[in-house]
């Protein structure tokens, strides 16, 4: 059982169908991150693929793959989190934005 509790944005959701090949190994890194967010993640900065991902964290799926989310009690911190869709939300909450082969991951497509 996780401490952290789960909020999938759409493109997360539309890109596990896109990439159901992977789904498996996409969902054991999911329940992974739900155990410890910050155990084998990596918190991102402002020059991760050109876009400003402060506040945000990445997980690795296989050697290319990558899932990128925010941790709300961690973002809240972070004034620059452009990502941060923790509203109403409480500070246990993990909210998937993207997953996708790394390039296209960290340009949130």
């Amino acid at each position: 059982m996780s401490e952290y509790n789960a909020v999938y944005e759409p493109r997360f959701a539309y890109n596990l169908r896109r990439y159901a090949a992977l789904r498996s190994q996409i969902k054991r890194r999911v329940d992974r991150v739900l155990a410890n967010p910050y155990a084998g993640t990596e918190f991102l900065s402002d020059d991760a693929g050109g876009l400003d991902l402060r506040g945000c964290r990445s997980a690795p799926v296989g050697s290319s793959f990558r899932v990128i989310f925010v941790v709300c009690e961690e973002c809240r911190r972070v004034p620059e989190c452009r990502y941060c869709f923790c509203a109403g939300q409480p500070d246990n909450t993990v909210v998937f934005l993207t997953v996708g082969p790394h390039d296209r991951a960290y340009v949130m497509r």
